[in-house]
């Protein structure tokens, strides 16, 4: 299944960043509260820029302690939503985020189960000013 990437509350405060490597168009973000932008970087850790984005007031329910994925960007390549890649299990695409009903399938690996992700979908394209 492939989609737009929606990374969800598993990653709030782990950060684990192997989305960002495997990312071919950069387009998962991490917040510079001190700069007040979004910013991609072309590896995880390198400190290389590959973008920058402006944001919006929505960047401040979570701050810096959640990745967030531009839409626009985002080719639904479906990398960073493999089951080897996110080791919380925060990202799904975009038609298959949990919506908290106990027929929706989860990633084997999100200690969320059962919560209503759907939020998740509406505020990554909140975040973004362009």
């Amino acid at each position: 299944m492939s989609g737009l990437a929606i990374i969800t509350e598993a990653c709030i405060d782990t950060k684990d960043r192997a989305c960002v490597d495997v990312c071919p168009v950069q387009c998962i973000y991490e917040f510079d509260p001190a700069q007040r932008q979004l910013y991609s970087e072309f590896e995880a850790g390198s400190g290389e820029i590959a973008n920058t984005h402006g944001v919006t007031e929505a960047i401040d329910i979570f701050g810096d302690g959640l990745l967030y994925v531009n839409v626009d960007e985002c080719t639904s390549c479906a990398a960073c939503y493999q089951p080897d890649v996110c080791p919380v299990g925060a990202i799904y695409p975009e038609e298959a985020v949990p919506d908290g009903a106990t027929i929706t399938k989860y990633n084997a690996d999100d200690p969320h189960k059962g919560h209503d992700h759907t939020f998740f979908v509406a505020h990554t394209r909140s975040v973004f000013a362009d």
